[in-house]
C-alpha cells in the first residue's frame, strides 16, 4: 500500500539548487535527473544545466501555472461592486461577467454591491439603469441591493455603522489615527512640495499626537479623517494575473474614513469583502497598484485576503484606453444597434480569458462549462469585427432554437427592427418624398400587401436572419449593425409590396438579349410563363415545399449547359422584378402558391406587352 501511495504522489523536483546540482560528477547528475525526468535519456556528454532546464524546473513550473489557473473545487463566492456615479461599460460589463462566472463554475454565489460612498458624486437613475442593464444582458445575481441575502445591506451607505466599528478598533490598537488637517491646508502643503520638486504625498502630519489629545480635539468637536498607519517598507502581493507585485515605495498614511463619516473606497472594499466572506477579487488592472493597501488592511485585521486577479485595461486599436468617451464602451450602443445579449457576453468574455480559441461561438452556459482562471497580461484591443462575427454566428442560433426565449430575441432583436425599418419605407413611399428620414433611397415599391408571410411565419425565421447578415453598411469597415436592417428591407421589398407593373416590365425586358427555346424550339418569354404556370398550377397545396418545387423546376428543364440557369434566371425576374436573391424554390415557397402563380400570371401579361423574343433554352 506504502509503495502504491508513492505511486500515486504527485512529481516533485529535486530540492537542490542549481549551484549545488552542478558541482555532482555528471554521472551521478544523469542517473539522478533520469530518475526524475519524464522518461528522457541524455547523451553523456550532455549539459548539466541543459538538464536542469529541460527536467527540473520546467515542469514543476507547467504544474504551478496550471494549479494557478484552474478554479477551486470548493464554492466561489465573488462580487460587482460599480459605483453609481455614471453607468455600465463594456470593461465594468466584462467585471461583472467574469466574476459571476468564477461563481457559477464552482456553484458559488455572485453578489451585487453597490459602491455609493461617494454621494457627490451620484447620477440619480444610475443604479436603476445598472439593474436593466445587467439583467439585459443576462446576468442575474444571488444577493443585492433587490434580492437580499444573509450579509446586507448591499448598498455601502447602509453600512456605515460597519466601517466606523472597524475604524475604531485599528483606532484603538494604535494601527490608525486621527488627521485633524483641514482640506485646505493639505492643498497648500501638495501645490509647496510640488514646486519644490519634492513628494506630495501626506507628511504624516498628526501621526504624532498622542491618543489623549486626539480623543480630547475629537470630544470637542473638531472635524477629522482617519488615517491608517502605513508599513514602513512596501508590501508584496499576490495576483493571478500577474504574479507578486509590490510597489518601490511603501504607502503614506492614506485616508480610511473622510471627514464626514464615509469610508474611503479602499477601507470599504476590504471590509465589505470580509464580512460578505468574499473568496475571489476579480477587478480590471487599474486596481492593481491599490492592492498593498488592502493587503496591509487585511493584515491589521487579522484577515487572511481573497484570491486577487487583475484583468488588462481594454484599448482602442491605437492602443488608447477604451474610456466612456468611446461610444463603444457604452451599453446603449449595443442595444441599440441591436446586438444579441449573448453575442456581447461571448465577445466580452474574449476580452482577456485565454481559455478558448478567439472567435469562437459559445452561450453562457457553454462559457461556465469551459471557464478558468486562465486571463491574459497587459492591455486587450477591443476587435469590433469579432463582434459583428459573434453576432452573426449567434443569430444563426437562434434560429435553431425554438424555446419561448429564443422567439422573444428574435422578435425583439430581428422582426420588430424590421418592422420599424418597414414602417419608414412605407411612409417614404406614401409622402412621395422617396426617402427615409435618415436619407436611404426608398425604391420604387407598389401597395404593401395585407399579410406578409415574411414576417409572420416562424418558417421562414432563418430566411430573415439570412437578408439581416448579408445586408452590410456600405463604406464602412466595421458594419453599422443597426444600419443593416434597412438594407435587409430593401432587399426582401418583394416579399413585402407588391410589383408596379412597369417596374416587372423593364425587369423583364433585360432578358431580350438572351434567346429562350422551349421544347427545344425558339420561343416567346410569355409562351415559357404559360408552360411554366400550366406545371406549377399542377402541384397539390400540401406540396408547395421547396423539395417539391425543386424536382418541378428540375423536370422542366432541357438538357444542355446553361438550360437550368436560364429558367432560373426568368423565374427570379417574373417573381421578384431582380436578377438577384434567394434560391427561386425558397422564394416561392415563401410567397405561397396562390401569390407566385398570380406573379408569374402578371409577368406573362407583362411579357405579351413587351414582345420579348425567345431565349435560352427552357425546359419541357
Amino acid at each position: 500500500m506504502r509503495g502504491t501511495s508513492l505511486l500515486r504522489r504527485p512529481w516533485r523536483p529535486l530540492t537542490v539548487c542549481s549551484s549545488c546540482a552542478r558541482r555532482v560528477s555528471l554521472s551521478v547528475s544523469q542517473r539522478r535527473l533520469r530518475n526524475f525526468s519524464s522518461g528522457s535519456h541524455f547523451a553523456a556528454g550532455a549539459d548539466v544545466q541543459a538538464l536542469e532546464s529541460r527536467t527540473l524546473w520546467k515542469r514543476p513550473k507547467q504544474r504551478e501555472e496550471r494549479q494557478t489557473y484552474e478554479l477551486p473545487d470548493t464554492p466561489c463566492r465573488t462580487r460587482f461592486a460599480p459605483s453609481p456615479t455614471g453607468y455600465l461599460h463594456l470593461g465594468s460589463l466584462r467585471t461583472a461577467l467574469f466574476n459571476y462566472l468564477v461563481a457559477k463554475a464552482t456553484g458559488g454565489q455572485f453578489v451585487l454591491r453597490i459602491e455609493d460612498t461617494d454621494q457627490s458624486r451620484l447620477v440619480p437613475d444610475a443604479e436603476q439603469r445598472l439593474y436593466e442593464d445587467l439583467r439585459w444582458a443576462g446576468l442575474s445575481w444571488d444577493e443585492g441591493p433587490d434580492v437580499q441575502g444573509p450579509y446586507g445591506p448591499y448598498r455601502q451607505s447602509e453600512r456605515l455603522a460597519l466601517y466606523t466599528e472597524h475604524a475604531d478598533k485599528l483606532l484603538r490598537e494604535g494601527k490608525a489615527y486621527r488627521c485633524f488637517c483641514s482640506p485646505e491646508a493639505l492643498e497648500e502643503h501638495k501645490r509647496v512640495a510640488h514646486a519644490r520638486g519634492e513628494s506630495t504625498r501626506y507628511p504624516g502630519t498628526c501621526r504624532a499626537i498622542s491618543s489623549e489629545e486626539s480623543d480630547e480635539r475629537a470630544a470637542n468637536g473638531q472635524e477629522f479623517a482617519i488615517r491608517f498607519k502605513s508599513a514602513a517598507e512596501p508590501t508584496t502581493v499576490r495576483d493571478i494575473v500577474y504574479g507578486n507585485y509590490r510597489k518601490k515605495e511603501a504607502e503614506d498614511d492614506y485616508i480610511i474614513m473622510k471627514r464626514d463619516g464615509f469610508p474611503t473606497y479602499h477601507f470599504a472594499n476590504v471590509v465589505d469583502d470580509r464580512h460578505m466572506k468574499i473568496t475571489h477579487v476579480i477587478r480590471g488592472a487599474e486596481w492593481l497598484i491599490s492592492t498593498p493597501k488592502h493587503a496591509e488592511l487585511y493584515h491589521a485585521f487579522g484577515w487572511g485576503p481573497p484570491k486577487f486577479a487583475h484583468l488588462g485595461l481594454l484599448v482602442d486599436e491605437q492602443r488608447q484606453k477604451l474610456s466612456k468617451r468611446h461610444a463603444v464602451a457604452d451599453m446603449g450602443w449595443y442595444k441599440d444597434r441591436h446586438v444579441l445579449p449573448d453575442a456581447l457576453l461571448n465577445f466580452a468574455a474574449l476580452l482577456g480569458w485565454r481559455g478558448v480559441e478567439k472567435k469562437k461561438t459559445l452561450g453562457l452556459q457553454d462559457i461556465i462549462d469551459n471557464f478558468s482562471l486562465k486571463f491574459t497580461k497587459g492591455d486587450i484591443v477591443v476587435p469590433m469585427t469579432s463582434l459583428d462575427y459573434l453576432q452573426n454566428q449567434h443569430l444563426r442560433r437562434l434560429c435553431e432554437d425554438d424555446t419561448p426565449k429564443s422567439k422573444a430575441l428574435f422578435e425583439s432583436h430581428v422582426l420588430n427592427p424590421l418592422k420599424r425599418a418597414i414602417k419608414l419605407f412605407e411612409s417614404a413611399r406614401t409622402s412621395g418624398d422617396g426617402t427615409t428620414p435618415d436619407g436611404t433611397i426608398v425604391p420604387p415599391f407598389g401597395e404593401r400587401f395585407a399579410t406578409v408571410p415574411l414576417l409572420e411565419d416562424e418558417r421562414f425565421r432563418p430566411d430573415l436572419v439570412e437578408s439581416v447578415l448579408s445586408a452590410k453598411a456600405e463604406n464602412n469597415q466595421t458594419p453599422d449593425l443597426a444600419a443593416r436592417f434597412p438594407v435587409a428591407v430593401s432587399h426582401l421589398k418583394a416579399f413585402i409590396w407588391k410589383i408596379p407593373h412597369d417596374v416587372l416590365k423593364a425587369s423583364l425586358a433585360q432578358l431580350a438579349a438572351d434567346t429562350i427555346t422551349l421544347h427545344g424550339a425558339p420561343a416567346r418569354l410569355d409562351q415559357v410563363m404559360s408552360h411554366v404556370i400550366e406545371n406549377l398550377a399542377s402541384v397539390e397545396d400540401d406540396a408547395w415545399v421547396v423539395d417539391r418545387l425543386s424536382q418541378e423546376l428540375q423536370r422542366m428543364e432541357e438538357p444542355g449547359e446553361g438550360k437550368a440557369h436560364m429558367l432560373l434566371k426568368i423565374l427570379r425576374r417574373a417573381l421578384l422584378a431582380s436578377p438577384n436573391g434567394m434560391p427561386v424554390g425558397r422564394a416561392m415557397v415563401i410567397l405561397g402558391k396562390d401569390e407566385t402563380l398570380r406573379r408569374l400570371e402578371a409577368a406573362r401579361l407583362a411579357a405579351e406587352e413587351t414582345a420579348v423574343p425567345a431565349g435560352r433554352a427552357v425546359p419541357a
